[in-house]
């Protein structure tokens, strides 16, 4: 998958645009009021987290040790709306960037069910998260087609 992104070019040019998208989006406003001010360190460590998660380089875990990502994100309120602008600006940046939906699709599902596992508020009438890989990651697929919809990001998962 690393060099299907196009290495380590293709996914920091990924990164960079979900978080110019961050800024530039009305709608990912909640998701970019969870970051600081300056968001070059955060930068870093999304290229370098997904450099490893693709099956590249483990830049995050030689910088880090293991990503512990739920508990690196138990200091932010996390909840569905953010977790759907995740997605979403994800989404968004990979669509930009022109990444083939056969790469994108099986990517998305695998992301969706772990930024899912980082949301930490108790929401009435949402199920609580469960880890990425206790269940199979597909049966996300409509609750993500509908999140995708919702920012304008669809296409995706059509059969």
């Amino acid at each position: 998958m690393y060099q299907s992104f196009g290495g380590a070019t293709g996914i920091r040019t990924l990164t960079d645009r979900f978080y110019d998208l961050m800024e530039l989006e009305p709608q990912y406003q909640a998701l970019r009021q969870m970051h600081g001010e300056d968001m070059t360190l955060i930068r870093e460590k999304l290229y370098e987290f997904f450099s490893g998660w693709l099956g590249g380089p483990q830049l995050f875990v030689e910088k880090y040790g293991h990503p512990q990502l739920r508990a690196r994100h138990m200091p932010f309120t996390v909840n569905v709306q953010v977790r759907n602008e995740w997605i979403a600006c994800f989404t968004q940046a990979m669509n930009e960037l022109e990444i083939s939906k056969d790469l994108a699709e099986p990517v998305l599902i695998r992301i969706f069910a772990m930024a899912d596992w980082m949301r930490n508020q108790n929401e009435e009438g949402v199920e609580p998260p469960m880890p990425p890989m206790a269940v199979d990651p597909t049966i996300h697929i409509p609750e993500l087609k509908n999140v995708l919809k919702q920012y304008g990001v669809d296409g995706y998962f059509e059969a």
